[in-house]
């Protein structure tokens, strides 16, 4: 709504202008044109000619108010700078063109969904693998302690440093991928030229008023420090900031994903070896348990700012992800309570969500930590805030022999679907019947349709 008022206003501030000025320019050229003064008559015409362009157009209003979106609409109304190319200007006339602009967009994931790996041929199902093995890393199931362990919170007496770091809790976490690296803004940019901010199915409910003032610094769907709804030059390997973390679970959503939990993300740093005693292993840091500052972009080592994704490739963890400490901060699929601090449960006055790893302006060794959780406002759209996703194993088709054509029927029902529904649906032995164009049409359009499906499934399974 505030939006929809700035809006109104600007447009009878140009109004104004415009008849100011086509006033001015009537009157200059009246009396040029009476007392044959060639000059005045030129000002005036030159005064018409910058009213009709600071006049308001019908279509500077805005077409309907904040949080009406609909997911058929399209990308943003504005075209990206020229540099920014989107994939979505692929041809998608034929399964070809669709598998391979997910392919390209990072949607490999959706491709690897039960609904949708049924409909791949052996082909475009190992390339979809390739790119899951390329970018993502496998996590084994197994148990990780989480809370101030290992002096993280190194600042109070030895007694209050007991205290704290007997509040320590065990956590089962099943097998599963976390992104190698943090999420670009090439990668980003895929989703908002895919017009993301417009589809209200990748979004709460609860935040569809805020998302239009979701924009870049001149007022484009974008992050905060994007200009002309495009990242700016020479960034696009870096990881994607100015981001909340409403932002981040829609674009994990739109790609197939979802953030990492708390004890996920800990997981894969600290990475826990068994013991004998039912003790664990875990290392502070990916590479260890002794700080080195050459390993990470952190105040005292790196340069000062943000650097590429595949930089500081030392510190990469056992698991082979890269930049888990420094950088940038990472949203978790948390809310923050302020665990640890020595006055106990902190309540905030709005919603906060944990964030891990640190950054490049991270000054104390002890947030640089993979035991360290921090927190910001869930709506925060920092310079050191970025994101990396997960994704369970059991939500993956990863062997192509699950999707034979003899068990194609069983693996093809949408989420959420009921057995006792009582839809028709075709048999593998009429599909495998018609001719190969029609094969490639129905699982085209079963494609788009899955996606869907399966867009609006992660939404629900992470609202409740």
């Amino acid at each position: 709504m505030l939006r929809t008022v700035q809006l109104r206003y600007a447009w009878r501030g140009n109004f104004r202008q415009a008849v100011l000025l086509g006033s001015l320019g009537i009157a200059f050229v009246a009396a040029g044109a009476l007392g044959e003064y060639p000059l005045l008559w030129l000002v005036g015409a030159v005064l018409m000619v910058a009213a009709g362009v600071v006049a308001p157009r019908r279509d500077a209003m805005p077409s309907k108010p904040v949080g009406e979106l609909s997911p058929d609409e399209k990308g943003p109304a504005r075209r990206p700078m020229p540099a920014c190319r989107s994939t979505d200007e692929c041809d998608a006339d034929d399964l070809q063109s669709v598998v391979d602009q997910m392919l390209a967009q990072g949607r490999y994931t959706l491709l690897l969904r039960p609904q949708i790996a049924t409909n791949l041929s052996e082909s475009q199902f190992a390339r979809a693998i390739g790119a899951l093995q390329t970018h993502m890393a496998l996590v084994p199931d197994g148990e990780v302690t989480l809370g101030p362990v290992d002096d993280a919170f190194n600042d109070g007496p030895p007694d209050a440093r007991d205290s704290r770091s007997a509040k320590t809790h065990d956590v089962a976490v099943k097998r599963f991928f976390l992104d190698r690296y943090l999420v670009t803004n090439r990668e980003y940019f895929e989703f908002v030229a895919a017009g993301g901010y417009r589809q209200a199915s990748l979004w709460d409910e609860a935040i569809l008023p805020a998302v239009l003032d979701f924009v870049d610094r001149t007022g484009e769907p974008g992050p905060h420090f994007w200009k002309e709804g495009c990242f700016l030059e020479g960034t696009e390997d870096e990881p994607v900031v100015g981001v909340c973390w409403h932002e981040a679970v829609a674009y994990a959503r739109w790609v197939g994903k979802r953030l990492p939990s708390d004890a996920e993300w800990v997981k894969a740093g600290a990475w826990p070896v068994p013991m004998a005693n039912n003790q664990r292993l875990q290392r502070k840091f990916p590479w260890g348990d002794d700080m080195d500052r050459t390993r990470a972009n952190l105040w005292e080592s790196g340069p000062g700012r943000i650097v590429g994704v595949r930089e500081f490739a030392d510190g990469v963890s056992v698991g082979g992800v890269y930049q888990l400490i420094g950088n940038v901060w990472e949203w978790i699929n948390a809310p923050f309570h302020g665990g640890g601090h020595p006055l106990g449960r902190l309540n905030f006055k709005t919603p906060m969500k944990a964030i891990r790893g640190g950054a490049f302006d991270t000054y104390f060794d002890m947030q640089a930590t993979c035991q360290f959780q921090s927190g910001d406002s869930a709506l925060a759209r920092k310079r050191n805030i970025g994101f990396r996703l997960a994704i369970g194993v059991c939500d993956l088709v990863l062997d192509y022999a699950a999707v034979d054509p003899t068990v194609r029927e069983s693996l093809a029902e949408p989420l959420g679907a009921r057995s006792d529904a009582g839809e028709e649906r075709r048999s593998t032995t009429d599909v495998l019947e018609t001719s190969e164009e029609t094969v490639d049409e129905t699982r085209r359009e079963t494609i788009h349709q899955q996606a869907s499906e399966v867009e609006v499934a992660l939404g629900e399974e992470s609202r409740s």
